[in-house]
């Protein structure tokens, strides 16, 4: 229910809309210029025309459906990872400052490809391996610290679920950790 309050979800309507309106534009473009065109001396020229005028709105509506963000993405950063927010805001802002490193680590990965393949030399060429190299290192790091993030988020939503059933948790064992993963976010981070 949560998730109909977001903008992402306005934002989900918003797109869609368009989506649907262009699809319905692009078959109303498609019957009118083929009615028009039948009635003429074009033929198989016509259909074409037609094709090729409803083809427009086809292509916008298929780039607002791209623009869609789905709610499993919603739900990915609101699952036991919300636990953190409340309990551990700094390791809450760090996992999402992870998120954002690795994106900007997938786009200097893919950067790098582009400059290589269009290198000529194979000293050039082995200069922009070597940074593949460390920033696909890098993104291992960043996934591992992620990963990491997750679990501890999913063991302290557990604790903190059994505590309020009254059972005992190892709320000491999961402090320590998420101090120790606080640190090395902190220490990874700053390696940018």
């Amino acid at each position: 229910m949560e998730y109909f309050l977001t903008s992402e979800f306005w934002w989900n309507i918003l797109w869609g809309g368009l989506a649907v309106l262009c699809c319905l534009i692009t078959i109303i473009v498609f019957f009118k210029i083929t009615a028009a065109l039948l009635h003429t001396s074009f033929g198989c020229a016509g259909i074409l025309i037609a094709v090729l005028g409803a083809e427009i709105p086809f292509v916008l509506g298929v780039g607002c459906l791209d623009k869609l963000l789905y709610p499993r993405l919603w739900e990915e950063n609101r699952g036991p990872i919300i636990v953190l927010a409340k309990e551990a805001p700094l390791l809450h802002n760090y996992f999402s400052a992870l998120g954002r490193s690795l994106s900007h680590t997938n786009e200097q990965i893919q950067k790098l490809n582009t400059e290589r393949d269009n290198s000529t030399t194979e000293e050039a060429k082995k200069v922009y391996e070597t940074q593949i190299a460390q920033q696909e290192n890098r993104k291992k790091e960043l996934e591992n610290m992620r990963y990491r993030i997750g679990e501890l988020a999913q063991r302290l939503y557990f604790s903190k679920y059994l505590a309020r059933l009254g059972h005992i948790s190892a709320d000491k064992d999961i402090e320590r950790k998420l101090e120790e993963a606080q640190k090395a976010c902190e220490l990874l981070l700053q390696g940018e």
